[in-house]
């Protein structure tokens, strides 16, 4: 073995080391998502359940081809490399598609994620037994925002036989008590509680692009590493001269 196939082996085994961690991340990620996402499917019209799915599966398999890459140039056995060359190409394809269809969701996101505001505040009640009704003052909370364009929402866009239109949620409110909301478009109401006034829409589309910025980034440094371990494996399996499997 030269000094070049055991620099390339060794080079192989560290990337897809380096890959096989890279793998595990994306496959608690996906779990992650999964498990916390469930606040959110109301929002992205239940998108978050294919995308986890998604994650956990191409982590784990590519935490296994890691693995078998590590192993595959250690032997250097031609057929386990052809294999792992194969299923890594295959890998990126797939990779290739998820991120076409994620940019393809970033610019639906807005329209998809107002949508669902929409229908969320006409049936706003005020409690959070209601799964739709607690998403949003999670969101409200979160990103110290009020509505969907703004805290005048809650008087246009509500439905009078569910919500008190002179009221805005608590979950509005910039310090969030009891009944802080109440009465706020009560002209003779001198103890206004102090509001967030942003709409929350931009607020949450900004977070999902973000986001998905993060994922393009990840996607793009398993790309890189993946082609190189390919190159390093057709290497190695042409310098293996008949070792077999």
């Amino acid at each position: 073995m030269g000094v070049g196939t055991g620099l390339m082996k060794t080079l192989m085994f560290v990337f897809n080391g380096i890959v096989w961690v890279l793998g595990l991340v994306l496959f608690v990620v996906g779990i992650v998502v999964l498990v916390e996402g469930k606040n959110w499917n109301e929002i992205v019209d239940n998108k978050t359940v294919p995308v986890s799915v998604m994650l956990i599966v191409v982590g784990l398999i590519i935490a296994v081809v890691g693995f078998l890459g590590c192993f595959g140039a250690m032997k250097q056995s031609g057929n386990m490399l052809l294999a792992y060359s194969v299923i890594l190409g295959l890998i990126i394809i797939l990779q290739c598609v998820a991120g076409i269809l994620a940019f393809i969701f970033s610019d639906e996101s807005e329209e998809v994620i107002s949508e669902s505001m929409t229908k969320f505040i006409k049936d706003y009640t005020g409690s959070d037994d209601v799964n739709t009704d607690h998403i949003f003052n999670v969101i409200m909370e979160e990103f110290k925002c009020c509505g969907i364009e703004g805290y005048a929402d809650w008087k246009d866009k509500t439905d009078k036989q569910k919500w008190t239109q002179k009221n805005v949620p608590d979950s509005c409110c910039v310090e969030m008590e009891d009944a802080c909301g109440w009465d706020y478009f009560d002209d003779t109401n001198v103890n206004k509680a102090e509001i967030n006034k942003e709409g929350c829409l931009a607020k949450t589309v900004d977070a999902v692009k973000d986001n998905m910025k993060l994922v393009y980034i990840c996607a793009l440094a398993f790309v890189v590493v993946e082609f190189i371990q390919i190159i390093f494996s057709c290497v190695l399996r042409k310098d293996a001269k008949g070792v077999l499997a």
